[in-house]
């Protein structure tokens, strides 16, 4: 069995629109999504609605985490925003209760069996949702794995694709499906093939310029949003 496996989507349908259609494309209809629909930029609702189509297995990143300390607090920070732009401003006012609720109960991490191939989904890392790890991270991190009973682990938050084996355990990450911070206006995910347990590295191009008017008609002072996607 096939399996897309995505993260880091942040509100850009678009992005998400090309990857699904290549998705569909090769009759994958399930989907593993490790965390942060929401965030940066605009289109949470059709996110939702888009991933809605799929069989998916769906974990909480950290941005669902502001997004829930954002309705609890009912602020949000002027230093906020002017890092991460109004995305989760507007969210709060245009999902409703059932939408919100959704991506407030999402689980971190995660496991799940497929195929017989028992995988555990996380954002940053199975224990910590804020924890950074890239292919130059210390081995004392990595050997954090082994004391898993899972021997596939899929994460995100870097937006950077990466496979790491850890003696038996295979680490991987898909990047970023809507702000691919190496080049921009290009969205990145994976292809886990079960039987064979190999992976394969996808990316597709969407147009930007919607999203770039998006972003300076919410946040015209935030340039890095409009940088991202053009870099």
């Amino acid at each position: 069995m096939k399996v897309g496996i995505l993260s880091d989507i942040h509100g850009n349908s678009r992005a998400l629109d090309a990857a699904c259609k290549e998705l569909k494309s090769e009759g994958i209809y399930k989907i593993i999504v490790a965390g942060d629909l929401v965030g940066y930029y605009y289109n949470i609702k059709k996110v939702i609605a888009r991933l809605a189509e799929f069989d998916s297995y769906i974990i909480r990143g950290n941005h669902e985490d502001l997004l829930v300390e954002a309705k609890r607090t009912g602020t949000i920070t002027e230093e906020f925003r002017s890092k991460y732009g109004s995305s989760l401003s507007l969210a709060l006012q245009d999902l409703n209760i059932e939408e919100l609720n959704f991506l407030a109960n999402l689980q971190h991490p995660k496991s799940i069996t497929l195929d017989s191939l028992q995988i555990l989904i996380s954002h940053g890392s199975p224990w910590d949702i804020n924890e950074y790890l890239y292919s130059d991270s210390d081995m004392a991190t990595w050997n954090k794995f082994l004391q898993y009973k899972e021997n596939f682990f899929v994460i995100g938050h870097t937006h950077q694709q990466l496979i790491k084996r850890v003696n038996s355990k295979i680490i991987i990450n898909p990047g970023s499906i809507g702000q691919n911070r190496i080049k921009g206006g290009i969205a990145d995910w994976a292809v886990l093939d079960t039987n064979t347990k190999s992976i394969t590295f996808r990316s597709a191009r969407y147009q930007i310029e919607e999203l770039m008017a998006q972003c300076e008609l919410h946040d015209p002072g935030v340039s890095n949003l409009r940088t991202l996607l053009t870099r």
